[in-house]
């Protein structure tokens, strides 16, 4: 049997795409039923399955990110925290506002704190997302507490005419979970 040199020539190039990560390119099928028919057949099944996972990859992928970017801690039984860290615009607030409020609904949390230590400046539309958040959680009878501002974000809030009314806001976790327990009557802060 002779090698057609522009079938070997056709499979080697979807091989380098393939190598490369390019896994879109398939190799063009010959008329001829032969033993170089089944390669091909064979390296484009293969393409086929590497798509395929790939897409299955980058779906858990997203899926992990998520869950990651939403740690909801269980700081004490109704007493939740959620530390937010990196960028947090609009559309991100929407996503943590829709995972809080079912683990607020879930643990029958009557306290949030929020820590925003991760947050080092705030965007424009950032304190609006997070007191509609606030405001989503009271009614659902959770209490909100804000921890872990930055000067810079202060700044922000002022600067944007922002009113914080009804929204403790404290230095660290620590401070807010402490005023918590003492609402609770869990033990009485020192004054």
């Amino acid at each position: 049997m002779a090698i057609d040199p522009e079938r070997v020539e056709r499979v080697l190039a979807v091989m380098v795409d393939a190598a490369e990560g390019n896994y879109e390119t398939r190799v063009p099928l010959s008329d001829v039923e032969d033993e170089m028919l089944e390669i091909e057949v064979g390296i484009n099944f293969l393409l086929d399955e590497l798509t395929h996972q790939r897409a299955r990859n980058e779906s858990h992928q997203r899926a992990l990110v998520a869950a990651l970017s939403t740690p909801i801690i269980v700081l004490w039984p109704g007493v939740l925290a959620l530390p937010l860290i990196g960028h947090f615009d609009r559309g991100r607030a929407m996503e943590v506002t829709a995972t809080l409020l079912a683990r607020v609904r879930a643990e029958r949390a009557s306290h949030v704190i929020l820590d925003l230590t991760g947050l080092a400046e705030l965007a424009g539309d950032t304190m609006p997302a997070l007191l509609r958040m606030v405001q989503a959680m009271r009614l659902l009878g959770a209490r909100c507490l804000l921890t872990g501002m930055h000067p810079r974000s202060a700044q922000q809030v002022v600067e944007l005419g922002i009113e914080l009314r009804g929204v403790p806001t404290l230095a660290q976790v620590s401070d807010a979970l402490a005023q918590v327990m003492s609402e609770k009557g869990v033990f009485k802060t020192g004054t």
